[in-house]
C-alpha cells in the first residue's frame, strides 16, 4: 500500500506525466469559476451621475430670503421599455409637487422637463389641499437616454439617474427640496436580465457658463435627481459569452496533455481551438452593445485569441522539432520533447490563470 502511495504520488507531481497536466487543468476548471463569482456577485458600475450644486446655507445666502420650497416626488409604476444595450428606456411615472399656492403658481410649475429624455405624455394635474399645501400631481410617460458605461461588460450593473428640472425659473426665484420618501417604485419591478437594487434622491441646482470669458453671462435650474441602481438578474450572458471562450482555450492546452509524438493529434487540436475562437467571434458581437471602446468581454477575447495562436505556433515548431530529429534519435527526441511540452505547458496555465484574474478582478 506503501509503495502505491508513493507511485502514485510521484505520477502527480511528474510534470511530464498525464496525471499531473490533468490535474492542473482541473484546478484551473474549478479555480476560474470562482473568479467569476466573485465579480458578479460585486456591485460594479462606472455610470455617471449629474453632479448637482448643493443647496447649503451658503448657496441660501445668494439666492436671498425670498426663495421658494417646493418638495418633489416621483413614483415609478413600470418600464414599458428597458433597453440596456441600447441606451433607451421608456418610464411610466407620477410626479408630484408640494407647494405654497400663493408663492408660486401651477403655471409655473407644470413647467418641469426631463433632462435627457422627452416628455411624450403628460396628464392635466390632479390638485389637492394638504395641510395648506398644494399637492400637485402629473401621470407622465417618458423616454430617456443616459450616460452608460459598459467597461466591465458583461460583468457591469447601472445607474439610471432621472433629472427633474424647470428650466422657466431659477433657483432665485424656486428651489426643489426631496427626502428619502420622495422617491418610490412599484414593488417586484424586474426589467428582463435585470433587478433593481436600491435607489437615491438629491436636490440643487446647476449652472451653465454661456460664455468663458464672462461669468456674468451663465443659466441656473433648480433640478431634482432620482437614481435608481440596477443588478444582473443572473450570470447567463455571462456564461453564455465565456464557456465557449474557454472551452476553446482549455483545446490549445489539451493539445500539450497528449503524447509528444502523436503530432498529428496535437496540430489539430491547436488549429480547431484557434478556428473555434475566430468564428465564435461573430456571436459575441450580437450580444455586445455598441461601443467605440474596448470592454472586459473584448480584453479577455483578445487574449484568449492570442493565447490559443501562441498554442498554435508552439505545435508547429514542436512538430518541426520531432520531424526532423525523430530518425535520429526517437528516445532522446521524445524524452526531451516531453519536458520541452511540459514546461511550456505550466508556462502557458500560469499565463491563463494570471492575465485572466487580472482583467476580470483589476
Amino acid at each position: 500500500m506503501k509503495n502505491i502511495s508513493l507511485h502514485f504520488l510521484r505520477s502527480l507531481f511528474d510534470i511530464d506525466s498525464t496525471k499531473f497536466k490533468t490535474t492542473v487543468l482541473i484546478a484551473i476548471i474549478s479555480y476560474l469559476p470562482i473568479i467569476f463569482q466573485i465579480k458578479l456577485s460585486q456591485f460594479n458600475t462606472t455610470d455617471p451621475i449629474p453632479q448637482l450644486k448643493p443647496i447649503n446655507t451658503e448657496a441660501l445666502k445668494t439666492f436671498g430670503p425670498f426663495v421658494v420650497r417646493t418638495k418633489v416626488g416621483m413614483f415609478i409604476k413600470s418600464f414599458p421599455l428597458f433597453d440596456i444595450n441600447k441606451n433607451t428606456f421608456l418610464v411610466d411615472a407620477i410626479i408630484w409637487f408640494e407647494f405654497n399656492g400663493e408663492e408660486v403658481t401651477l403655471e409655473k410649475i407644470q413647467k418641469f422637463s426631463i433632462d435627457n429624455g422627452k416628455i411624450t405624455y403628460q396628464s392635466p394635474p390632479e390638485i389637492k389641499l394638504i395641510n395648506n399645501q398644494v399637492f400637485a400631481k402629473y401621470n407622465v410617460i417618458f423616454e430617456l437616454k443616459t450616460d452608460l458605461n459598459f467597461y466591465k461588460f458583461p460583468f457591469e450593473d447601472h445607474r439610471l439617474p432621472i433629472v427633474l428640472s424647470n428650466d422657466f425659473v431659477t433657483p432665485n426665484e424656486m428651489i426643489f427640496t426631496v427626502d428619502a420618501s420622495s422617491f418610490q417604485i412599484q414593488p417586484n419591478i424586474s426589467p428582463a436580465g435585470w433587478r433593481f437594487q436600491d435607489m437615491s434622491v438629491d436636490a440643487g441646482f446647476l449652472d451653465l457658463q454661456l460664455d468663458r470669458q464672462d461669468k456674468s453671462k451663465k443659466t441656473e435650474n433648480p433640478k431634482a435627481l432620482f437614481v435608481l441602481n440596477f443588478v444582473k438578474a443572473s450570470a447567463r450572458k455571462a456564461l453564455v459569452i465565456f464557456i465557449p471562450l474557454y472551452s476553446a482555450t482549455f483545446l490549445s492546452l489539451l493539445a500539450f496533455v497528449m503524447n509528444a509524438a502523436n503530432v498529428v493529434g496535437k496540430f489539430s487540436i491547436a488549429i480547431t481551438a484557434l478556428t473555434a475562437l475566430l468564428g465564435y467571434r461573430f456571436v459575441i458581437e450580437q450580444m455586445m452593445p455598441a461601443v467605440g471602446y474596448l470592454t472586459t468581454t473584448d480584453a479577455i477575447y483578445l487574449f484568449l485569441l492570442f493565447f490559443a495562436f501562441i498554442a498554435f505556433a508552439i505545435q508547429i515548431l514542436l512538430t518541426r522539432y520531432y520531424m526532423v530529429n525523430a530518425n535520429k534519435n526517437p528516445n532522446d527526441t521524445q524524452e526531451k520533447l516531453e519536458r520541452i511540452n511540459s514546461i511550456i505547458f505550466i508556462i502557458m496555465t500560469l499565463l491563463l490563470v494570471g492575465v485572466t484574474t487580472y482583467i476580470i478582478l483589476i
